[in-house]
């Protein structure tokens, strides 16, 4: 039977935990949910607490403290078309990827997106798959080379899956990398023999080095 997952920080060591209104509505409203149902609070740091619905309130029954399987940190740039931005954002989080970095390269298009708006995607996407992770965010201007020094590009070298397990890398633009960004990437790695779209790219990568 499916239990909805709802994410509230700072949840741990309570005993009832009320729901905010916002939520209360989707529960409510969508959900259809009633007293008594069960109910399943995430804290995004890897607890998830396991309760019951009762007037506005999850009367908390048990938790458990998840571990973490892997440590994840991937560069993406913004993408031009929202709905697929947003796809790749809620896969990245599904995925439980540590840190998401977003920001401009030389090809990135123009752009306008809130970053409350992206921060609301992360939430559904934790809520939607249950996850005990919520990724952290960060918004540089540029990418840092030095924090990331690895690049997925055809024009790397071919990925081998036995041997290369990387926790921070860069994934490129819809017009890709100019020849001066791949210059600065110590590592460039192809995990296609074609031309990949920034979200399969970065959904294909992640999922390689899990």
């Amino acid at each position: 039977m499916f239990v909805p997952t709802i994410y509230i920080e700072n949840s741990n060591n309570k005993m009832s935990v009320e729901v905010s209104d916002k939520k209360l509505h989707h529960l409510n409203q969508v959900l259809r949910l009633r007293d008594g149902d069960k109910v399943n609070i995430s804290d995004g740091n890897g607890l998830i607490s396991y309760g019951n619905f009762i007037n506005n309130y999850v009367e908390i029954k048990n938790s458990r403290m998840y571990q973490r399987q892997n440590s994840l940190k991937i560069f993406v740039p913004y993408l031009r078309e929202k709905s697929r931005f947003r796809f790749l954002i809620e896969k990245l989080t599904e995925l439980n990827v540590n840190e998401i970095h977003i920001g401009m390269t030389k090809n990135t298009q123009n752009t306008n997106y809130s970053k409350q708006k992206i921060k609301e995607w992360l939430v559904s996407a934790l809520e939607q798959s249950g996850s005990a992770y919520l990724p952290e965010l960060f918004f540089p201007e540029n990418i840092n080379f030095n924090d990331f020094s690895v690049c997925f590009d055809i024009s790397g070298e071919a990925f081998d899956k036995n041997v290369q397990k990387l926790n921070n890398f860069a994934i490129g633009p819809e017009g890709g990398w100019t020849d001066e960004e791949l210059s600065k990437f110590q590592h460039k790695i192809k995990i296609s023999e074609f031309s990949l779209r920034t979200e399969t790219a970065a959904i294909t990568a992640v999922s390689l080095m899990m």
